[in-house]
């Protein structure tokens, strides 16, 4: 049975793109020339980054103590804090900040009013715009393409002051929440330990000042005037003595007392500094390693990839179609053949 299918080799490949070889130069050219100015027409985006170290994460109140510093194995931080970074660079307040200031609405051309999803294609358009990436170095890359060079640079700068920001805010927030806490406890302290006092003033006034001394004198006077027949004398020291007892329990109890809450308050009252300082300071969450600068070069469009990629696409789809034209044409004439001979 003879085998009418269709076949060819590579030789036969070659010999059809020499074949075809006017049509396909006429639209390879025409696809190049459309692909030039199609990539002319395409404005050009200039691109801005800033290169950054994220600091360790420290309180300030724990980061100007120097025994702590001296445990830290590097001044920058690590894997934890440059996730803590890349979380905040992300992070809607930061992205709506950046919205806001240079009004990307507008400049991005998006109308919020009439265009379908504007949030969604804000938020796409941002993406696109911007990046943010950790480098082989563990440092963050902060990336930002704009049609205007010197909004580019402005844009990068001001997202890594911003990390600052946001991360302060954050961390504010709790601080003043503890020092709330700590003010309040400190404070709460501090009257308990007034009103103890008063009370020791006022067994003190009673002419108590060392109850184990007082006792040991009196006790030993007590017995003198005894042995020596002063009963005068032993009953004024009896009057010591039973005062003594009656407060000298409560004499004790309070000193003892006040002596361990003076420590707690003393503890307190050096949280209470460290979490003024934590809530009332700045501390910075990375170290510029390049700030932005304006670019001079377009990093996009790449017009020679854009051409000649074009051009190689017209090309394959030109030969495709025109080999395609005439498998249909050979088909077409095996069938008419097949007819005939059926005839």
């Amino acid at each position: 049975m003879e085998d009418n299918r269709y076949s060819f080799n590579s030789n036969e490949l070659l010999f059809k793109v020499f074949h075809y070889k006017k049509p396909l130069l006429i639209t390879t050219t025409i696809g190049a020339i459309v692909a030039i100015i199609v990539s002319f027409l395409i404005t050009p985006l200039y691109r801005s980054t800033f290169v950054l170290y994220p600091a360790p994460s420290l309180a300030i109140s724990e980061s100007i103590k120097t025994k702590d510093v001296a445990k830290k194995e590097s001044i920058y931080g690590e894997d934890k804090e440059t996730e803590q970074i890349l979380q905040v660079l992300n992070s809607d307040e930061l992205r709506t900040r950046i919205i806001n200031k240079y009004d990307l609405w507008k400049h991005y051309d998006i109308d919020s009013a009439n265009v379908r999803y504007p949030n969604d294609k804000m938020l796409k358009k941002f993406q696109k715009r911007i990046s943010y990436r950790r480098t082989e170095y563990m440092a963050v890359e902060i990336s930002v393409l704009d049609a205007d060079p010197d909004t580019a640079a402005m844009i990068a700068n001001d997202i890594a002051t911003l990390i600052d920001t946001v991360m302060n805010g954050m961390e504010h927030t709790r601080a003043k929440e503890v020092l709330n806490i700590v003010e309040y406890e400190y404070k709460t302290k501090e009257e308990q330990i007034s009103d103890f006092n008063d009370s020791l003033k006022r067994i003190m006034e009673k002419g108590i000042y060392d109850y184990e001394s007082q006792s040991e004198v009196v006790v030993e006077a007590y017995a003198q005037a005894l042995a020596s027949g002063n009963t005068k004398g032993a009953e004024r020291i009896k009057e010591q003595l039973d005062t003594l007892a009656k407060y000298g329990a409560a004499y004790v109890s309070l000193r003892d007392f006040l002596e361990f809450e003076s420590e707690q308050l003393s503890a307190l009252n050096q949280k209470y500094k460290e979490a003024k300082v934590d809530a009332e300071q700045l501390l910075t969450h990375y170290f510029v390693v390049n700030k932005a600068i304006k670019s001079d070069k377009k990093a996009k469009p790449k017009r020679a990839i854009i051409v000649g990629i074009s051009t190689i696409a017209t090309f394959i789809f030109t030969f495709i179609v025109l080999i395609f034209i005439e498998l249909l044409k050979e088909f077409k004439l095996q069938e008419e053949a097949k007819n005939q001979s059926k005839e």
